[in-house]
């Protein structure tokens, strides 16, 4: 009997992660189209924080400047953050285009200050637009991205809209490693509940963020969670907890992004992002749970069914089928995850061995986390 109540709390859990995450993806509200005319575009000015993103910076850039919002209304600061390569250098070759494009320098890292929140800072003090959008130089973008997120954000009153891009997985290890990654946030993301105001649940994703410039004023902005690694996180609890409207889209039809192209880097985003975002005893949760995730779906049922078929009994099968439809459920999810984020479906025959790299590329998180030893580009987080 005691086979069977495992069987059936492995069938229950797994169904209900099938089904939540099902959920999840549905009721991420898109970001709507604008409308033909807007009766009267308010000024925006967009932040690009930049280290070392010789290889993405050129793309990003085009893509602004693309853009069909009013140029006169329009501003890009590329704020170089120390780059050791030729950000700077080609983010220049921007300048003097019909759109204003200015590169400034982000300087020295002061005491007490994390590079990122410090470039978002500096670059805000250089413009005087009624909204700011933070951009990762790693994103592309829709001609219509600044539009209809202006226009959403307005018509909503929204004081800070976050958008979560398309995520594109084109490499092996990317497809191997971060479809379970990117299933585990979709499964402990609330987007009704950081949509509700309220409800005291607040996220926002760094890769794209439109806030009022008055509202980032009055919260005391970047300079507010100076030492947040997830600063991204951190500054939409500050905007919800103050008062003001938070809203979380999906943006995927107007803005894309490759996070990671090299192993190394994704390994190190992988390790920071998940110990930072979920705290340490979420994460050795999902330690555990990704060592069980890696050989459990497969090797209970099968060991079920052979113990089925030596001792024939009915409560031996109605174990071994909850055992069967928990697996299937458990994978059903992984597919859903990988059909979501475009990666080929045979992606699922290497289940097991991406579940053993993700419980130890967490587990090195939490070790680095103890341990002081966090570092994103040269630099000691």
């Amino acid at each position: 009997m005691i086979w069977l109540g495992i069987s059936s709390l492995w069938c229950i859990i797994a169904i209900g992660i099938f089904l939540l995450l099902k959920h999840r993806y549905a009721t991420l509200i898109p970001l709507q189209p604008p409308s033909a005319t807007i009766a009267d575009h308010p000024t925006i000015a967009v932040i690009l924080p930049a280290r070392d993103e010789v290889h993405n910076i050129a793309a990003c850039l085009t893509s602004l400047t693309n853009q069909n919002y009013p140029q006169e209304k329009l501003h890009i600061v590329v704020v170089d953050d120390g780059s050791r390569d030729d950000t700077a250098s080609i983010a220049h070759e921007f300048k003097g285009q019909t759109i204003r494009v200015d590169v400034i320098e982000a300087g020295d890292l002061p005491s007490g200050w994390l590079g990122k929140s410090h470039a978002c800072w500096v670059g805000t003090q250089y413009v005087g637009s009624e909204w700011l959008c933070y951009l990762d130089a790693d994103t592309r973008h829709n001609p219509e991205l600044l539009s209809a997120a202006v226009q959403q954000a307005e018509r909503d009153s929204v004081d800070l809209l976050s958008l979560h891009p398309r995520q594109e997985m084109l490499g092996f290890w990317e497809r191997l490693m971060m479809p379970i990654s990117f299933m585990t946030l979709m499964i402990l993301l609330d987007s009704r509940g950081i949509n509700a105001p309220s409800s005291k649940k607040a996220m926002a994703n760094g890769q794209f963020i439109l806030v009022r410039k008055n509202v980032y004023d009055t919260i005391g902005g970047h300079a507010a969670i100076r030492d947040q690694i997830l600063e991204d996180v951190a500054i939409a609890r500050l905007v919800k907890s103050s008062g003001y409207k938070l809203k979380l889209l999906g943006g995927g039809s107007f803005i894309h992004t490759r996070m990671y192209v090299r192993l190394k880097t994704l390994w190190e985003g992988l390790a920071r992002g998940g110990s930072e975002l979920f705290g340490v005893p979420l994460t050795s949760l999902a330690v555990l749970s990704a060592l069980l995730g890696s050989l459990f779906p497969l090797a209970f049922p099968i060991w079920r069914l052979s113990v089925a078929i030596e001792s024939p009994d009915g409560w031996m099968f109605a174990s071994t089928l909850l055992a069967f439809i928990g697996s299937v459920a458990w994978y059903g999810a992984h597919a859903l995850a990988l059909h979501t984020y475009r990666v080929p479906s045979h992606y699922l025959f290497l289940l097991p061995f991406s579940n053993i790299l993700i419980a130890i590329v967490n587990a090195e998180g939490i070790i680095r986390r103890f341990r002081g030893q966090r570092m994103w580009k040269g630099r000691t987080l």
